[in-house]
C-alpha cells in the first residue's frame, strides 16, 4: 500500500511538471489572453515594415497614455478618438486621450503642466505646438528615447540618417523623435496664371531665388496690372513674404527666429563678406538695410498692404497676382478657389538647417508612466500608413470614401462631403503628429500617384546641408543678453519687414537706431558666445 501510494505521488508530481513546462513553451507565442491582453509584438508588427528584433516574451498590460497636439479643436475629434483606440487596442493593447489644443491654450498650460511633473505621455514639440525642443530637453521635460528607439521603434530610427540623430542628441540622448515631412527650405513663388496670361507675362522666363531678387519683375507686373485692371488696385499685388529666413534670406540660423548671430550657407553666400564659418548679426548687415528698403518700396508700390490683418478673402478674389510658398511640391489647380489657376516656380534654393528638425515633432513626457507603450504608439505612427492616415483625415465612410478607382475623396462622406469650414475632422500637413510621406491623401492634396510626397523626399536628399548641421547652441552664457537683445528685435522687427515706415530716410534712420539698441543690449558678446561655441564643436568633431 505504502509502495502504491508512492507511486501515485510520483505520476501526480510528473504530470505537474509537464503542464509547468508547457505553460511555459505556450507563453512565448503572441496571443490574446481572456482579459484582451497580447503578448508584445515585434516592432514589424507595430510598424508593418518587418524586422529581424525578437518578440517580447511578457504579456502587454491594458495601458491608457494622453497625448498632446497643438492642433485647433474639431468637431469629431472624440469619434476619431474612439477609432484610434479600436485600432490601437488591436495592435499594443493600449488606448489614448488625445488632447487638441488651441496654441493660447497651449502656452497658457502646457509649460505649467510639465513645470508641475505631470504625466503628459505624448507631447508634440515644435513651432507649431510652441514648445521649443531643446529647452525642453534640457529642463528634463522629456523622457530619454535613446534606448527605446532601438528596442521599440527601429523602423522609425531608420527613417533617418545617422546625422539627423545626432541634431536630435541634446546632452548625449536623443528625447524626440522629427516628423518626416518637407524638412528642408522649399520657398516658392505661387502666381495667378489668369492674370499672368492677361498681362502677357512669360513666367517660363522668370528666375525664383528670394522674395529680394523679385522687386523689379513685381513692379513691373504691379504697373501692368494696374493698366488693364485698375478695379485691382484695391489689392496687393501679392502676399506678404515678410519673414527674413526662409523667404529672403537663405542662412544658417541659431536662434530660431531672431536672427542677432547667423552663418552664410555655402554655395548661397547670401551676405557679402562673411564665409560660412563665420558668425554675424543680419540686423547690422547692408544686405538687412536693403531688405528693410527694398519692403518699404514696394508698400508704396501697392506690391505688399501695409496690413493684412483680417484681409483674408482677398486670396479668393481673382485680383491679387501672386503668393509665397512654404513647402509646396505640388501645386494645386486651385489653390485659393475657382476664380483662378494657381501654379508655381519653385527657388533655385533648396536648403536644411538642424531647426527642420527641431521645428515639428513628438517627444515622451519625462514622467510618462508607459515609456515602451508610448514609443511603440510613435513607431506606428511614423510607418503605419492607416494609423498615420487616420491621426489626419479620420474615419474612412465618416470623413472620407475610397471612389471606383481606390482613391480617396472627401465629397460623398458624411462628415466631410460639404464645405470645408464644416468638415468634421481634416488636419492637413499636422506636422506635430508625425511621418506625413506615407499618409494616405486625395489628389488634389498630393498630386496624381502621390507625387507631393515623392517630390518632399527627393527635395530632402538634394537640399544644401550647411556647414554646422546638428550644433545646438547653449544660450546659458549669454541668456541675459538674449533675452535684452529679443526685446529689442521685438521693438523694430514688424515695422521693418512688412515695410511700413513713410520714407528710404525714415527706415535708414530706424534700421541705425535698431542696431544701437542691439549694441547697447550686448549683441557683440552673443556674436562672440556662438563663435566660441561653433569653433569648439568642430575642434571635437
Amino acid at each position: 500500500m505504502k509502495k502504491l501510494w508512492t507511486t501515485r505521488i510520483l505520476l501526480y508530481f510528473i504530470i505537474l511538471v509537464m503542464i509547468f513546462s508547457l505553460g511555459a513553451c505556450s507563453k512565448g507565442t503572441p496571443q490574446a489572453s481572456k482579459d484582451g491582453a497580447t503578448s508584445a509584438p515585434k516592432p514589424s508588427d507595430a510598424g508593418g515594415k518587418g524586422s529581424e528584433a525578437p518578440a517580447k516574451e511578457e504579456e502587454l498590460d491594458f495601458v491608457t497614455l494622453d497625448w498632446y497636439l497643438g492642433l485647433t479643436p474639431m468637431a469629431d475629434n472624440q469619434m476619431v478618438n474612439d477609432a484610434v483606440n479600436e485600432y490601437l487596442k488591436e495592435k499594443i493593447n493600449a488606448n489614448v486621450n488625445i488632447h487638441y489644443w488651441e496654441t493660447k491654450d497651449w502656452e497658457a498650460k502646457m509649460t505649467t503642466m510639465i513645470s508641475a511633473g505631470q504625466d503628459l505621455g505624448i507631447v508634440g514639440f515644435g513651432s507649431q505646438s510652441k514648445l521649443d525642443y531643446v529647452v525642453q530637453s534640457r529642463r528634463g521635460s522629456f523622457y530619454p528615447i535613446t534606448e527605446l528607439l532601438d528596442t521599440y521603434g527601429a523602423e522609425t530610427k531608420a527613417l533617418f540618417p545617422d546625422p539627423i540623430w545626432e541634431s536630435m542628441t541634446i546632452d548625449g540622448n536623443i528625447y524626440g523623435i522629427p516628423s518626416l515631412k518637407d524638412n528642408c527650405y522649399i520657398i516658392s513663388l505661387i502666381y495667378n496664371v489668369e492674370m499672368a496670361d492677361a498681362l502677357g507675362l512669360d513666367m517660363e522666363s522668370v528666375k525664383y531665388t528670394n522674395w529680394r531678387q523679385l522687386e523689379p519683375f513685381l513692379t513691373e507686373v504691379a504697373e501692368k496690372r494696374h493698366e488693364k485692371f485698375p478695379e485691382y488696385d484695391e489689392y496687393p499685388l501679392t502676399g506678404g513674404a515678410a519673414t527674413e529666413v526662409p523667404y529672403n534670406f537663405a542662412i544658417e540660423t541659431f536662434l530660431n527666429d531672431s536672427y542677432l548671430s547667423v552663418c552664410n550657407i555655402d554655395p548661397f553666400n547670401d551676405v557679402a563678406g562673411y564665409d560660412d564659418d563665420t558668425v554675424f548679426n543680419l540686423y547690422a548687415t547692408d544686405e538687412y538695410r536693403e531688405f528693410a528698403r527694398s519692403r518699404q518700396r514696394m508698400v508704396e508700390k501697392n506690391i505688399f498692404a501695409y496690413d493684412y490683418e483680417g484681409k483674408s478673402e482677398w486670396n479668393y478674389t481673382g485680383g491679387m497676382f501672386a503668393w509665397v510658398g512654404w513647402g509646396y511640391t505640388y501645386m494645386q489647380e486651385h489653390l485659393w478657389g475657382d476664380k483662378f489657376t494657381t501654379r508655381m516656380i519653385v527657388s533655385d534654393h533648396i536648403w536644411t538647417d538642424t531647426n527642420n528638425y527641431f521645428s515639428a515633432g513628438t517627444a515622451i513626457s519625462a514622467k510618462c508612466a508607459e515609456p515602451e507603450r508610448a514609443m511603440m504608439i510613435l513607431n506606428l505612427v511614423n510607418t503605419d500608413p492607416e494609423f498615420a492616415t487616420m491621426m489626419r483625415f479620420g474615419v474612412e465612410g465618416k470623413h472620407y470614401v475610397m471612389n471606383d478607382q481606390g482613391k480617396m475623396q472627401f465629397e460623398g462622406s458624411e462628415r466631410n462631403g460639404g464645405d470645408r469650414a464644416d468638415y468634421g475632422y481634416y488636419y492637413w500637413y499636422a506636422a506635430p503628429v508625425g511621418n506625413l510621406t506615407i499618409v494616405n491623401a486625395p489628389e488634389s492634396l498630393i498630386g496624381p500617384n502621390g507625387i507631393m510626397l515623392t517630390e518632399m523626399q527627393r527635395y530632402n536628399k538634394e537640399a544644401v546641408v550647411p556647414n554646422h548641421m546638428g550644433f545646438v547652441f547653449d544660450i546659458n552664457p549669454v541668456s541675459n543678453e538674449i533675452a535684452a537683445c529679443t526685446n529689442v528685435v521685438m521693438e523694430y522687427r514688424d515695422v521693418l519687414r512688412n515695410g511700413q515706415l513713410g520714407s528710404q530716410d525714415e527706415v535708414d534712420a530706424t534700421v541705425d537706431e535698431f542696431n544701437e539698441k542691439l549694441k547697447a543690449n550686448g549683441v557683440d558678446k552673443i556674436v562672440t558666445e556662438v563663435q566660441s561655441q561653433i569653433d569648439a564643436w568642430k575642434a571635437g568633431k
